[in-house]
């Protein structure tokens, strides 16, 4: 079976939110210093637009992260290696999806519902208001768990239609 449009389409936000975390941990560590470069560099600008446009589709708790680096002290190079290894997690992800590998269907379904009930306690619990996230963020969510239990969807990665 050919594998659905859909499922193309979410390997392919797999790979943009791996780049983006890579990308968000490079810039994280060239603007805070860590990395050196001109004082007259742009990169402060570029690290922020890059947060404000990538931020509602991949926050894959970075907000909660960001939280917990200011309230911990805990040194940027830790945040990038954090960064780094999540960007590789969702490379690998986009690869196993793109091959149409259950394992990776099954770990995007574990992420989603794992975002949908973090927001949830980011609601309900007002000490956890750093888990919130957006509509749009709880409808992608909710729209790529329907889409990965769908019987079609289910076939193109192998599995028994039930």
């Amino acid at each position: 079976m050919p594998r659905p449009g859909v499922v193309t389409a979410l390997a392919i936000v797999c790979f943009v939110v791996a780049v983006y975390l890579l990308t968000s941990g490079l810039l994280l560590l060239i603007t805070s210093g860590v990395l050196p470069l001109r004082s007259s560099s742009a990169l402060p600008t570029a690290a922020g637009f890059a947060f404000a446009m990538f931020g509602m589709v991949a926050s894959c708790g970075g907000h909660l992260l960001a939280a917990l680096a200011l309230i911990l002290q805990v040194p940027l190079n830790l945040f990038f290696a954090v960064c780094f290894v999540a960007a590789m997690i969702y490379a690998a992800l986009g690869i196993g999806i793109m091959k149409l590998k259950n394992w990776a269907r099954l770990l995007v379904i574990v992420l989603a519902a794992f975002e949908i009930a973090a927001a949830v306690v980011g609601y309900v619990v007002p000490r956890f208001i750093m888990l919130r996230v957006g509509i749009l963020g709880m409808a992608i969510d909710v729209t790529v768990l329907i889409v990965l239990f769908r019987s079609a969807t289910k076939q193109a990665f192998g599995l028994k239609r039930t």
